[in-house]
């Protein structure tokens, strides 16, 4: 279950420059009284789509799947959310309800800050309302830009491509836990399981990459990063 945690007053927070910045002393202490800082365990539901919006939520450390229902009610990952990110940024404002189910891929701390209070601080902080546009901009298009990169590439291109993503960006080492089960990395990249084992297989007889279960070491990262570029 989720765990409550103590947490500073808004205007000490070492990510207030990531979007708060913009507010004054007042707006802040009104942020902070209606905020609240949860901590989720692994494989721990976040938001489920389809809940009435209620928070804007925050991303300070972990990691986190953003997944829809499909047509036939199958999960599907849209994508994977690393520390300060803003979550569900792209709806938040403009729907009434979450259109994606939000679900911890490791143990994660969350703030959410109630909607309300925050849409009226946009309504009367034009300084902050351009600013929180900017962020919806970039991360809309961080999101389009990797779908596009993953939809444009081969099967072999795709999986290097999510390694290459899991060292250069998440854990900044050639060797790592995923994150993701075979399932949810085919789910990632619109792959079957059959085809990810294959390949990750594949990548282990060229020694381009080490595998025991969960764990990775990238071998050969410039031949990785090759194939995930031009693959």
């Amino acid at each position: 279950m989720s765990e409550l945690l103590d947490i500073s007053h808004c205007s000490e927070c070492a990510f207030r420059s990531l979007l708060f910045d913009k507010l004054d002393l007042d707006e802040l202490d009104e942020m902070d009284g209606v905020k609240v800082e949860l901590k989720f365990a692994k494989s721990e539901k976040i938001i489920n789509e389809g809940e009435n919006i209620k928070d804007f939520v925050y991303l300070k450390n972990g990691l986190v799947k953003l997944s829809k229902k499909t047509e036939n009610n199958k999960d599907h990952i849209i994508s994977i959310a690393k520390p300060k990110t803003f979550i569900g940024f792209l709806t938040v404002f403009a729907l009434d309800t979450y259109q994606y189910t939000v679900t911890a891929i490791e143990e994660s701390t969350l703030c959410f800050i109630e909607i309300n209070t925050l849409k009226n601080t946009i309504r009367k902080n034009g300084t902050f309302a351009l600013d929180v546009l900017s962020k919806i901009s970039h991360v809309s298009d961080e999101i389009i830009g990797r779908r596009v990169n993953i939809c444009s590439k081969q099967l072999r291109g795709r999986i290097a491509y999510l390694l290459v993503f899991f060292s250069k960006d998440i854990y900044y080492n050639t060797k790592f836990d995923l994150p993701l089960t075979r399932k949810e990395f085919g789910e990632l990249i619109d792959m079957s399981t059959e085809n990810v084992i294959r390949i990750l297989s594949e990548f282990r007889k060229d020694k381009l990459i080490q595998i025991d279960g969960s764990k990775i070491k990238i071998l050969n990262f410039e031949s990785l990063d090759r194939i995930a570029r031009f693959g």
